[in-house]
């Protein structure tokens, strides 16, 4: 084996010797090494100048505002807002309200049957400001039933700026926003079944409370005139009289008001049970 490799090594390629190696390599490569080291040169150069292009034109581009990626499903944008009891603690000013009045609903028996044992999908979005009285008023009722119902649900949708809306601007394309508004006294809350078809809207509150809404806004005029006033004394008072009307509606509320509240989604809820479908209560 040794003698092989001894007469392998003395076998020298024609041109070279093993102690050539070290020596100038031959004219014709020396010319092919300097054309591949040119070429090595100017494209790195070229490659250099391109990038620097690049990053002059990325730099001198005008800088495009942030495009925010609308959410076109409609279940993974309901989904996405607040249940009622994430809304009730994340308020600043009557969390604690609504969740006591939740405390104080109780349903009819036969409400909850109806609730309970409704058979289709209802999502239920409820549009609404925190410091409307009708929200602390209302809200936590129609809180109440959809707890009981099975194949029900509810997410919160605040009218706070155009961001805060456009969850609701997804799920009613055809919907005139800024008329809707301009028209609307709120809480104002839309029902949607499983194929997000509006079945129907509620609100801002039972037919039975507009008379002493009405009443107690007679009496204070100012409410109304003092909502309008950005001025610190203004703000002041206006939330001073927006105070007594929550709980003087919630000693309405508790006096008859929830049960007429109730009785209104009853017939809604049976409005909308299919028609070869029988009323839980076996009223239809």
């Amino acid at each position: 084996m040794n003698d092989w490799i001894d007469d392998t090594l003395d076998d020298e390629p024609d041109g070279y010797a093993l102690d050539s190696f070290d020596d100038e390599l031959p004219e014709d490569e020396v010319e092919v090494l300097a054309d591949e080291e040119t070429y090595a040169v100017v494209g790195a150069a070229d490659l250099a100048a391109t990038a620097d292009a690049v990053v002059t034109m990325v730099a001198a581009a005008p800088a495009l505002p942030p495009r925010p990626i609308p959410v076109r499903d409609k279940m993974v944008t309901y989904l996405a807002l607040p249940v009622f009891s994430e809304f009730a603690n994340r308020a600043t000013n009557y969390g604690e309200l609504l969740l006591m009045r939740f405390d104080e609903v109780r349903l009819p028996a036969d409400l909850q049957e109806l609730a309970s044992r409704f058979p289709d999908t209802l999502h239920i979005v409820a549009v609404v400001t925190e410091n409307d009285p009708d929200t602390a008023a209302v809200l936590p009722i129609v809180a109440r039933l959809v707890e009981a119902g099975v194949r029900c649900d509810m997410r919160i949708v605040e009218d706070e700026d155009e961001e805060t809306l456009r969850p609701l601007a997804l799920l009613l394309p055809d919907l005139d926003m800024t008329a809707a508004l301009e028209e609307w006294d709120l809480p104002q809350i839309f029902v949607f079944d499983e194929d997000w078809e509006l079945q129907a809207q509620w609100g801002p509150r039972p037919t039975a409370a507009d008379a002493m809404v009405d009443a107690w806004l007679a009496a204070s005029p100012d409410y109304e005139t003092l909502a309008g006033d950005e001025s610190p004394a203004a703000v002041a008072a206006h939330a001073a009289l927006t105070h007594t009307l929550l709980y003087e509606m919630r000693v309405w509320y508790n006096s008859g008001l929830t049960r007429a509240c109730l009785d209104e989604w009853r017939d809604l809820l049976t409005g909308l049970l299919p028609p070869d479908e029988p009323d839980p209560n076996g009223e239809r």
